[in-house]
């Protein structure tokens, strides 16, 4: 429940834009979709990274989190192990080692480590492990420095840092990496300043957006193949991760490896063994996470794709497809067609040769669009045939003039509309019966006045979508792109520096753009809790480098876990709506609270605060607004 109040109040975002930016982008770049600024690539808040320099990995493309608000790169690396030639370092080994180099070349103050010009006298092996065989890759490199990371319990940890080349979009650059252990987090990689530095913006508004317009056009149903056995195959906008129908699943956690039999539609069965890469973790269970090979599209077809996915496994017998595509494959790889099935079985088209078309209207799984005048929140929806539109409750009533239907309907602000209307026909799905209304629709480069079917829904069920959008509700081809939100109202977003100047609570002062951080966060002291009208309230105090101090007063709308680094135990921060100010950008957000005062900025605003809106410089300051505004 903690969770669903947390998203729903992300999604009730309120947007002020003024209509006047003077760092808006060009027109031609929005069209572009934002992939170059200044002669730099534009990342999304996740991206594919190849190792050019390591053979065995230098044509995989490993997801990888972008973070602005990360000084230094990292990768998940096993089997660490120091050797140094100098005779004071004798005997020792290990985190003892580690710690010696720290002292000996004052790695938390100084560059002595980095400067030497024999980098041989200290060397770094490591493994990486191959995402899809599993099979170890043994790498040995100078050791470039030490990077001294802050912890909660411990002051310092000491971590190798190796120099080497990663490539993303194209664009290689030998930089600094940390090597540590990454099985906690979703990704193997994550890319810091160190990359970002003079040669990409970060636009945390999209996932994957280097890999938008190579996707592939699929249909809301497929048939794709693992190892030759046919599976019907479905697509999930809310879930994450994919699904694979596998019986009799044997995971040997020692040896990293998951043993299962692929049932097809067909009812044909192979057995197959596969490394594991991280077991997932569900309220009632835990499910292996693995690569299988898929195939999508006749192997002739020049845009057949072919390569393994990242699925975990379960018994879906009861379910009509055998393999559900989530939003991190959709994301790395597809473009859904919702009007249409089985698109593979005919020459596959490529997103960059229909975006264009007149004939394609393109939205994504999370949008708000105006019914009535009234702007609700929308998703699409492939399993109904009539545009739904979710009210409060319906109430009928027969009149000369024929029967006619009220209802209540909410909007994206939870202000409710009262409406009433002739009913034009009924429908009935399932035990369901919903009666039919005509309604406006506004788009923006056209109004439609449209068939909608009326379903009565609390608005204490936490469903914050009242209109389910199908294929029918456009002419032409529904495309949902997955890799963004609210994408029929998307405006050219601003370029911004990873530091600006914010007004929270009737202050302003300094704060850091962070694109890692899903949710923004503000240092609070003297954190006191009670209940005021039945709901829980937090009092707590803001102070800030400058001195500025106020005490403020909100209610407590969620509470957040947060993942510790390895050894660290997770926290727990209380969330409130704060509303923030950011030059002409203006919205009330979730803000989780927690003593920031060992850090240099007093707040950090992520991914509920920038997405479709900034584009973030890691080398600039104060771009969109200046340091005393």
């Amino acid at each position: 429940m903690a969770f669903l109040r947390l998203i729903t109040a992300l999604c009730l975002s309120v947007i002020s834009i003024s209509p006047s930016i003077a760092q808006e982008l060009p027109q031609e770049i929005r069209q572009k979709e934002l992939t170059m600024i200044d002669d730099k690539v534009v990342l999304g808040r996740t991206e594919k990274v190849y190792l050019p320099n390591i053979t065995a990995l230098n044509d995989i493309g490993i997801p990888a989190k972008i973070d602005t608000g990360a000084d230094s790169t990292s990768i998940h690396a096993e089997n660490i192990k120091i050797t140094a030639t100098n005779p004071i370092f004798n005997g020792l080994e290990g985190k003892a080692l580690l710690d010696a180099i720290a002292i000996e070349f004052d790695a938390l103050t100084s560059t002595k480590l980095r400067d030497r010009e024999d980098k041989s006298d200290i060397m770094v092996s490591f493994d990486i492990i191959h995402p899809y065989s599993g099979d170890t890759i043994a790498v040995t490199l100078p050791l470039f420095r030490l990077a001294m990371i802050k912890s909660r319990e411990e002051g310092h940890l000491a971590r190798p840092v190796v120099e080497l080349s990663l490539q993303i979009a194209g664009k290689t650059v030998l930089t600094e990496v940390n090597l540590t252990d990454r099985t906690r987090f979703s990704y193997p990689i994550l890319i810091g300043k160190t990359f970002l530095r003079d040669t990409a913006w970060v636009n945390a508004g999209y996932d994957y957006l280097q890999e938008q317009d190579t996707a592939l056009i699929i249909g809301r149903k497929e048939r794709a193949l693992i190892n030759d056995i046919p599976l019907e195959t479905s697509v999930s906008f809310t879930n994450r991760y994919s699904i694979l129908h596998a019986l009799n699943i044997k995971v040997d956690e020692k040896a990293k490896q998951v043993s299962f039999t692929v049932e097809g539609d067909n009812k044909q069965h192979k057995k197959m063994t596969v490394p594991l890469v991280k077991m997932l973790k569900f309220s009632n269970a835990q499910r292996p996470l693995v690569y299988v090979p898929v195939q999508l599209g006749s192997i002739d077809d020049d845009n057949v794709f072919n390569q393994p996915l990242l699925v975990y496994l379960r018994d879906r017998s009861k379910n009509s497809s055998q393999l559900r595509l989530g939003t991190e494959a959709l994301n790395q790889n597809f473009i859904v067609d919702l009007g249409n099935t089985y698109l593979t079985e005919r020459p596959i088209a490529l997103f960059s040769s229909v975006s264009d078309e007149k004939t394609s209207f393109i939205m994504s799984p999370k949008e708000q669009i105006t019914i009535d005048g009234i702007t609700v929140n929308a998703k699409p929806s492939a399993t109904i045939k009539t545009p739904l539109v979710k009210v409060s409750h319906i109430t009928e009533d027969k009149r000369d003039t024929g029967r006619m239907v009220s209802y209540e309907l909410t909007d994206i602000n939870n202000n409710v509309h009262s409406f009433e209307k002739p009913i034009k026909r009924k429908i009935k799905v399932g035990d369901d019966v919903r009666p039919i209304v005509v309604s406006e629709i506004t788009l923006p480069s056209s109004l439609l006045i449209k068939d909608v079917a009326l379903k009565a829904i609390p608005t204490k069920n936490n469903d914050p979508f009242r209109f389910d959008v199908t294929p029918n509700l456009v002419h032409g081809s529904l495309l949902i792109n997955a890799r963004t939100t609210n994408l029929i109202h998307r405006h050219a977003a601003l370029k911004a520096g990873y530091i600006e100047q914010a007004q929270v609570a009737g202050l302003s002062f300094p704060v850091k753009l962070d694109t890692g951080a899903d949710v923004s966060s503000m240092h609070a002291t003297d954190i006191t809790t009670f209940v005021k009208d039945n709901k829980e309230w937090v009092s707590f105090t803001y102070t800030n480098t400058s001195n500025v101090k106020k005490t403020l007063t909100k209610e407590v709308i969620d509470e957040m876990r947060i993942k510790g680094r390895v050894g660290e135990k997770s926290n727990v921060r209380l969330v409130v709506n704060m509303q923030v100010k950011l030059g002409s950008v203006e919205k009330e957000i979730a803000v989780n609270l927690r003593d920031r005062s060992r850090f240099k900025y007093s707040m950090i605003l992520g991914k509920n605060f920038l997405n479709n809106d900034i584009i973030v410089s890691s080398d600039q300051q104060f771009i969109l607004t200046n340091s005393a505004s």
